[in-house]
This record gives C-alpha cells, sequence and structure tokens, in this order.
C-alpha cells in the first residue's frame, strides 16, 4: 500500500470515528433530554395531591380543572413509558417499576387531598401538608438505567445492567412513614380540622 492510500485510508477512519462522535453526541442529548423529561412527568405526579389540596374551591369548574390536569399527567406519562420502552426495554422497564411504586402511594394521596378541606390560609401552607412517597430505590434504579443507556456502549451493557437491576431490586430495604409524618397526617385529618366536633 503506498503513502497516498494510507493517508486515504487514515482519513476515511478519521471521518468515520468523528462521524460516530457526533452522532453519539446528538442520540445522547436526546436521550437525555427524553429521560430528564419522563422523571419531571414522575415529579408532577407526586404534586398532584399538593395541587388537590390547594385548590380554590369545591366547585365543580374547580373539580373539572383539576380532573384534566390529572388526566394530562396520566396522558404524560403512558407517553414516556412508550417511548422509553422503543429506546430501550431495560430503561423501559425500570421507568414502569418507578411509575408503579410512587403509584401505590399516589392515589391514597390524592383521596387524602380530595377529602381534606381546601387550604385556606397562608398558615395552613407551610408544613401542615406532607405526602410521602417510597420510591427512593426505584428512583436510583431507574437513574442508573439512564446513565448506563447513555454511555457510549450502552446498547452493550444492557444484559449486565438488567442483572444489576434485579439485584437490586431483590435488595430494595424496606420503608414505612416515620412516626412524625404518621402523627402530623392524623392531627391534620382530624375531626376537628375537618369540620366536625369543636
Amino acid at each position: 500500500m503506498d503513502a497516498v492510500s494510507t493517508a486515504t485510508l487514515i482519513t476515511a477512519a478519521v471521518a468515520l470515528v468523528g462521524y460516530w462522535v457526533n452522532q453519539h453526541a446528538k442520540r445522547r442529548e436526546n436521550k437525555s433530554r427524553m429521560y430528564a423529561e419522563a422523571l419531571q412527568v414522575i415529579h408532577s405526579y407526586e404534586d398532584l395531591p399538593y395541587v388537590i389540596r390547594c385548590r380554590s374551591g369545591s366547585d365543580q369548574v374547580t373539580r373539572a380543572e383539576l380532573a384534566q390536569q390529572i388526566s394530562d399527567v396520566f396522558t404524560k406519562i403512558n407517553l414516556h413509558q412508550n417511548l422509553l420502552a422503543m429506546d430501550s426495554g431495560v430503561v423501559g422497564e425500570a421507568y414502569a417499576d418507578l411509575f408503579r411504586q410512587t403509584r401505590r402511594h399516589g392515589g391514597p394521596h390524592r383521596r387524602e387531598a380530595w377529602n381534606s378541606p381546601p387550604v385556606a390560609t397562608d398558615a395552613e401552607m407551610s408544613g401542615r401538608t406532607y405526602f410521602p412517597y417510597d420510591n427512593e430505590p426505584e428512583q436510583e434504579i431507574c437513574l442508573l438505567a439512564m446513565r448506563r443507556e447513555l454511555s457510549p456502549w450502552g446498547w452493550l451493557l444492557r444484559g449486565s445492567t438488567r442483572r444489576r437491576l434485579r439485584r437490586l431490586r431483590v435488595e430494595r430495604p424496606p420503608w414505612s412513614d416515620p412516626v412524625f409524618m404518621r402523627e402530623a397526617r392524623a392531627r391534620l385529618l382530624s375531626p376537628r380540622r375537618t369540620g366536625g366536633e369543636e
């Protein structure tokens, strides 16, 4: 092989590597945005009980507006579950686990918020309402899957990522409301606060 052929081959290889690096950077940027938006929707879901609790009133218009807002959040979650599952089965599975665990608390929290009177004063806004979610381990697992998928060799790591995620699920620590949260919730829902006995 002469010098010209060697130079041409090296130039082509450099161009090919450059193209691959640029394509990976673009894919990584798009995936990062998609992952961030998917996680943001989970946070929006977690905020729904607070939105309900801070509703402006108990009239039909307010209920309809809140129902639409809740429906929009569920629609976005379904969209992101589908997008993530198509992008990577491992990430889609981790995100589905995160939402499943978050939803275990979301329904009861929303029910509690609907059954509580709307917040009426500034004093009620500060620390009187707390809706905890036992989903931190699932968030960490989902973030791990997303980070590994964003690496240049993410598609090659999917098997080991899936095995690692399974192990983390098995080792998941148990969780329950701390005593102070249970006491605060009991005070919030006491008959005196809900308009029962004085």
